[in-house]
């Protein structure tokens, strides 16, 4: 008996309270580090506590649960809190009536976001318990973005399986050779053919042509109407042929026009490559910064946290904004345009250092006219001017942004051909490139 396979779809409860546990954990963290980092303090008054004993032998720190509840003024307003944590401290339980003192942490622009000192104040706090908070909310998010995918996944193939496959009806009659195969009509005793869609019916009639039908002479080999042999083994006819030699393939035949290569299964692979590449690169670049400046703060006695948090989070904003940039221009459609001019400029620019450290290079511009009215600039500088030696004014190109390359339409006069895919130059005659082995566009 065959096993009924079982569903791997999260159940919606379950999905609900994983998604619910995960953002409030990143809330959690990041509450933590803007109080730590732009947070007021104030003396609050704690109005109830309680703790419970949960493992003798546990952690520092975690040995029992705590539960605090606050209040402070802030702006001229109450505001309460409630946290629960797990901690060492065994302070005696409050009296109905009794308070204590503590110093609470708050936003200025928003006091709802508070926390008491201890579990907020990074002098407090450690070391160890920053780097956490730091990593915890990109962990959260990342497990976050896996649920909703694998959910999503899952419902995909749910909905295939349920989709119904195109109905074929196919209807069994017990006198099959009645009705034509083809169109069901039923058919009269003795044609060969369908009156209704003129479909041959008999195929296998005594003294008859199994190609079209025709009565055979007795003894005949060949059927006298169409000429199809009657005994399979009888070789067909031989008809002649006047053979006229092909004319010799002419230089540059085949190079005029847009290839079509860009839509085969190959390169569409190797696009999709290279945009893995490209988004791996992008988490290194946010990351890196993101992770290393405020390590580098931890470590470093002249270099704040606060100051090291904030330059990382910025730089890490900005490269995630480039690659992200830079990604979308790859999904832009295809274009194609007449290139219209072509210069090139000294320039020059400061290397940093001393006044007179300037660095003088070349400008290399090419300007292109799309179809859609639009002007396409090339900038290239000093030895990689590549475009602007193998477009000419007058060339028609497609620009294919999977790449980020242009394709130049004819290509007849031309000795070389650069690769689509990677920029290598190839010989005119390759049909391949000759470091990553793609099809080159011709």
């Amino acid at each position: 008996m065959a096993k009924k396979k079982t569903e791997k779809n999260i159940p919606l409860p379950i999905l609900i309270i994983i998604c619910a546990v995960l953002m409030f954990a990143t809330y959690n963290s990041l509450s933590i580090l803007a109080l730590g980092l732009w947070g007021e303090s104030v003396m609050g008054t704690v109005d109830s506590y309680g703790n419970r004993l949960d493992n003798t032998d546990a952690e520092p720190n975690r040995s029992r649960t705590v539960s605090k509840g606050y209040w402070f003024l802030a702006n001229g307003k109450e505001y309460r809190g409630y946290v629960i944590y797990q901690s060492d401290e065994a302070w005696p339980r409050l009296e109905e009536g009794e308070t204590r003192s503590e110093r609470i942490r708050y936003l200025a622009f928003l006091p709802y976001i508070n926390k008491p000192a201890m579990l907020a104040d990074f002098d407090e706090i450690g070391e160890g318990a920053i780097i956490y908070h730091i990593f915890a909310p990109i962990a959260c998010l990342l497990l976050l973005l896996l649920v909703i995918r694998t959910t999503r996944r899952g419902k995909k193939k749910k909905t295939a399986a349920r989709k119904p496959a195109i109905s074929q009806i196919i209807e069994q009659r017990s006198d099959t050779d009645m009705f034509c195969p083809n169109c069901g009509n039923k058919l009269l005793e003795g044609p060969t053919f369908c009156s209704g869609c003129g479909a041959k019916t008999q195929t296998n009639t005594p003294g008859a042509c199994k190609a079209c039908g025709a009565t055979l002479p007795e003894g005949a080999e060949f059927c006298i109407g169409c000429g199809t042999a009657v005994n399979p083994a009888t070789p067909e006819p031989m008809e002649s042929h006047h053979v006229v030699p092909s004319a010799p393939p002419q230089s540059g035949t085949g190079m005029v026009g847009f290839s079509d290569r860009c839509n085969s299964p190959e390169i569409l692979a190797a696009a999709q490559k290279n945009k893995k590449f490209s988004i791996g690169c992008m988490w290194i670049l946010v990351l890196v910064p993101l992770f290393g400046f405020p390590v580098a703060g931890l470590l470093m006695d002249d270099f704040p946290f606060g100051e090291s948090l904030v330059i990382g989070v910025g730089v890490a904003l900005v490269m995630l904004i480039i690659n992200l940039l830079a990604l979308r221009r790859t999904k832009q459609p295809m274009w194609e345009g007449v290139v219209v001019n072509k210069y090139s400029k000294k320039k020059s620019e400061h290397r940093g250092g001393e006044d007179d450290n300037y660095r003088t290079y070349t400008e290399y511009t090419t300007i292109i006219n799309t179809d859609a009215g639009k002007k396409k600039t090339v900038v290239e500088k000093d030895s990689g001017r590549h475009m602007y030696d193998y477009l000419s004014v007058g060339d028609r190109v497609r620009f294919h942004p999977m790449f980020g390359t242009y394709e130049k339409y004819d290509k007849s006069k031309d000795r070389i051909i650069y690769c689509n895919v990677c920029s290598m130059m190839n010989p005119i005659q390759n049909d391949r490139c000759e470091r990553c082995n793609n099809l080159l566009f011709k």
